[in-house]
């Protein structure tokens, strides 16, 4: 593709924003303002396309750390970083509308916000949400971050961080590298406990959410498994 400074005027991606407004952009025209300038074999359009294209869209891009930008011609640790940033920022957004929205917080917002955050990290995560006696977010927190198969995270440090933030209930989400989010003997005997624990405390477990890129597993859902 030529370079930027050779397109028409209102079809580069800044003067598009300005003039058509910054949501008729695709993707890659926004990641390419991000880039910023090119290099002599490619363009910052050029680029961003690359990068969608080789990371199958902007849900996966979004994904990856910042090691893989870099591997990227004409991305340096200044772009790579500003990309990220802006990443990081539309997660957080995402954060604060669920955190702020004054209608109850059901499952499927909380899979929404976090397939984006955990559904394709190949490490596995745990994140807590612990809500007041109204059920609203008081507080959230990532719990770990373990290797590809394990979570060590104890029963004792999730009623530990309910109890002072002085919650009600609370949520627990963790991920599944493997793709599968049905749970193991583990996940199941570890959520059965924190059931059984937090109830002798007054404190009660809303759900435990199992994400992966393929779909989500609740326990509330499939209370049985919580017996």
């Amino acid at each position: 593709m030529a370079k930027i400074e050779s397109l028409p005027t209102l079809e580069r991606p800044r003067e598009k924003a300005f003039h058509y407004g910054i949501d008729t952009l695709s993707d890659h025209e926004l990641i390419a303002i991000l880039i910023g300038s090119g290099t002599t074999d490619s363009s910052a359009i050029d680029i961003a396309y690359r990068m969608l294209q080789e990371n199958n869209g902007l849900f996966y891009l979004v994904q990856k750390p910042i090691s893989d930008l870099l591997n990227y011609k004409g991305i340096g640790n200044a772009t790579a970083v500003k990309i990220i940033a802006a990443f990081e920022i539309a997660k957080r957004f995402n954060s604060l509308k669920m955190n702020n929205n004054e209608e109850p917080i059901s499952i499927d917002k909380i899979y929404d916000k976090y397939k984006h955050l955990i559904g394709n990290s190949i490490q596995e995560h745990m994140y807590l949400i612990v809500l007041n006696g109204k059920k609203k977010v008081i507080h959230e927190v990532n719990l770990y971050k373990g290797n590809e198969s394990a979570v060590n995270c104890s029963w004792k440090q999730i009623i530990q961080q309910v109890l002072i933030h002085n919650g009600k209930y609370f949520y627990i989400i963790h991920n599944h590298p493997s793709g599968d989010p049905n749970p193991s003997q583990e996940d199941i005997n570890f959520t059965s406990q924190l059931i059984r624990e937090s109830q002798k405390l007054h404190i009660l477990l809303l759900d435990h959410l199992i994400i992966s890129n393929n779909g989500y597993f609740s326990f509330l859902n499939s209370s049985e498994n919580c017996a």
